[in-house]
């Protein structure tokens, strides 16, 4: 599948960490594909209003969730944010 040749040259230990403005599960399934660990982050209730960039703050799907994620899965490495 396409989505095993994209994941193939990822080592198994890495963790993917999946990210949509949608709920979380429609992404996590992306780590079975080869057995990857999965943090899936998404939005589980819906109803709020306000821009895209509070939103997703709101949510933790802005980019300092992901890094904030990202830590977690790596603590004491560094981080970067590529803009």
């Amino acid at each position: 599948s396409h989505a095993e040749r994209l994941l193939e040259a990822l080592p198994s230990h890495c963790t993917l960490i999946t990210v949509i403005d949608g709920h979380p599960a429609t992404l996590a399934w992306l780590g079975a594909v080869a057995g990857h660990r999965t943090v899936p982050l998404g939005v589980e209730h819906f109803g709020q209003t306000g821009t895209i960039a509070d939103l997703y703050r709101h949510f933790g799907i802005d980019a300092d969730a992901i890094v904030r994620a990202a830590s977690r899965i790596a603590p004491g490495r560094p981080i970067r944010l590529l803009a």
